[in-house]
């Protein structure tokens, strides 16, 4: 377990090294990463206040973005459109790429339970970082972050709100109280610049469904979503 003063400042300085943000006081990152179960163990403020700082802040820099971007969009759709990208399971996909989760503080309980891959807990601390950036260096060094990590995707949306299925299929997992879940490289074909990657996930050496798809990442989510409609768990 983690100290409260020991997130690892290297660490964090070279998070915020890739985009391009100096990392001029921790402080602000040490309660961000503070979640509420380790806060409640040590007697400490939890990244509560700070998320909800962080939460504000990306709604308005990605609803800013929507509004300049699609100047033809209604009111109506520039909402659904931003709930898409900014909503728990994007969030969390988002403090993955980041790698924030490693950098999270959680209690005993919490970290037993599989806390450090849920959601919800992942959602939080990504808008509690954003929140830390905006108190440390101002909200340009926010719009660093959204600018490579969720602009992008706004851009190229597809018609399909974003589903992270395989933090899905691991959630649902995880509240069935069995951890043994795999995914399998069962084929790679094609050219080497146009492979298809074929990827499987595996539960207690059963194949709950097969993907293909032109990166690991992206068949790995399509093995995810097949299990997941298997057994009709996919809303």
């Amino acid at each position: 377990m983690r100290h409260y003063d020991s997130v690892d400042k290297n660490e964090l300085a070279a998070i915020l090294a890739k985009y391009d943000i100096k990392l001029k006081d921790d402080i602000n990152y040490r309660l961000a990463m503070t979640h509420s179960s380790y806060a409640n163990e040590h007697n400490l403020s939890s990244n509560e206040r700070i998320e909800f700082l962080g939460d504000a802040i990306l709604g308005l820099l990605v609803a800013e973005y929507i509004y300049t971007n699609f100047k033809d969009m209604p009111e109506g759709a520039m909402s659904k459109l931003r709930a898409t990208y900014v909503c728990e399971e994007a969030n969390a996909k988002y403090a993955r790429e980041l790698g924030i989760d490693k950098l999270l503080l959680l209690g005993k309980g919490e970290e037993a339970t599989g806390g450090r891959n849920r959601n919800a807990i992942l959602s939080d601390a990504f808008e509690s970082f954003l929140g830390a950036i905006y108190l440390s260096n101002g909200i340009k060094d926010v719009k660093k972050v959204l600018e490579k990590e969720v602009f992008p995707l706004i851009f190229a949306r597809e018609e399909k709100p974003f589903v992270d299925y395989k933090s899905r299929l691991q959630e649902f997992v995880q509240s069935e109280k069995r951890s043994d879940l795999v995914y399998v490289l069962d084929d790679v074909d094609g050219p080497p610049h146009k492979r298809v990657f074929t990827m499987t996930a595996v539960l207690d050496g059963i194949r709950l469904g097969t993907g293909v798809g032109s990166t690991k990442k992206e068949a790995t989510q399509e093995a995810a979503r097949i299990a997941l409609e298997k057994m009709a768990v996919l809303e």
